[in-house]
């Protein structure tokens, strides 16, 4: 299949090197704006649509559904709780109710969104569309420059653009290589932009091991082994995307402006170390998910495992409340370094 060819290119072994230097670094109490998927929404997913503001979702924390893809916590919450701040507010629920708190920053993700527009009937919200959405708080005066100078954006999408590439009707004509690149480049043009914004540290997920994702090590491989092929696919984006901020870190001429949080290891690192933990418990088996039964691609509340706590993914494309603890567990050194404002 087109969409399944590996790139011809040489692939090197993929470890990001540290971006900058902590002592390099301005010092502060920061603002936390975060724009993606749902690897980083806590709540801007449509409340009338099936999903995460549904049963089973939440039920680790905050114990019911609160619009997280997890049976708790998400990349959000751990980096937030990293910069000693509360979860910053989403986006969709501040314009519904504008007594909601906004000191910590907004949260403007949108699960099932990308760097592209996406084919799902109701996402709307691209990564540009999200940073638009910035602009007009920015503009209505909802921050100062004060705050802006003390804050942190986290950026974390991808995942859904290669999901719409392979399952596009029509594919693109230009093949995958030329797709990933436009992708790149569109992503470092929007994180660019937020820096234009006049926020001071952008830091920017890779692309997560997507051939270890469930929907990806589903039967006949029985969740036994992840995918390598989409693994490449992962790696070669990755490597386009480290190469791309470090020339926006050169351009800015400041190297702390610019960092990537490297979800891709920090994931593979966490997947092995459960293994290596799981002989003595239920699930010996990182890569089967928590949800056996989905109904309208979602999780449905009749096919949830007896313990989600236990899991590492929670259904067939996100980590469960325990698996994001074990990613954030590998991500902690390089944000002690990278991460300080």
């Amino acid at each position: 299949m087109e969409g399944k060819r590996v790139f011809q290119v040489v692939l090197l072994l993929f470890s990001i090197a540290a971006i900058s230097a902590a002592q390099d670094c301005p010092k502060g109490s920061p603002k936390l704006f975060v724009f993606g998927d749902s690897y980083v929404d806590t709540g801007n997913w449509p409340k009338n649509v099936s999903g995460t503001w549904k049963e089973p979702f939440g039920l680790t924390f905050p114990g019911k559904p609160d619009g997280r893809a997890s049976d708790g916590r998400v990349l959000t919450d751990h980096i937030a709780s990293f910069l000693g701040i509360e979860s910053p507010t989403p986006y969709q629920l501040m314009r519904d109710d504008a007594s909601k708190n906004t000191q910590q920053g907004l949260n403007f993700a949108y699960g099932g969104s990308g760097v592209f527009p996406t084919t799902w009937t109701w996402t709307i919200d691209s990564l540009t569309a999200q940073i638009n959405h910035f602009d007009q708080i920015l503009k209505e005066n909802e921050y100062s420059q004060r705050d802006l100078d003390n804050s942190v954006a986290l950026v974390s999408t991808g995942a859904n653009d290669y999901q719409f590439y392979f399952t596009a009707i029509k594919g693109f004509k230009d093949g995958l290589p030329a797709f990933t690149e436009g992708l790149v480049k569109q992503l470092a043009a929007d994180l660019q932009r937020i820096n234009h914004l006049g926020v001071k540290k952008i830091a920017v997920a890779t692309l997560p091991p997507l051939g270890c994702l469930p929907l990806n090590t589903i039967p006949p491989n029985s969740y036994q082994n992840c995918d390598e092929e989409s693994n490449k696919i992962a790696m070669i984006h990755n490597q386009l995307l480290q190469k791309a901020v470090e020339k926006l870190n050169t351009d800015d001429g400041n190297k702390c402006t610019f960092v990537i949080l490297d979800l891709y290891n920090a994931m593979v690192s966490a997947i092995a170390q459960f293994r290596q933990n799981a002989e003595n418990t239920e699930y010996k088996n990182p890569l089967q998910p928590c949800c056996f039964k989905m109904v309208d691609f979602m999780c449905s509340v009749d096919g949830v495992c007896a313990d989600p706590k236990a899991s590492f993914f929670f259904d067939r494309g996100h980590p469960s409340d325990n698996g994001w603890n074990a990613i954030y567990s590998f991500l902690q050194g390089s944000l002690s370094k990278e991460l300080r404002v």
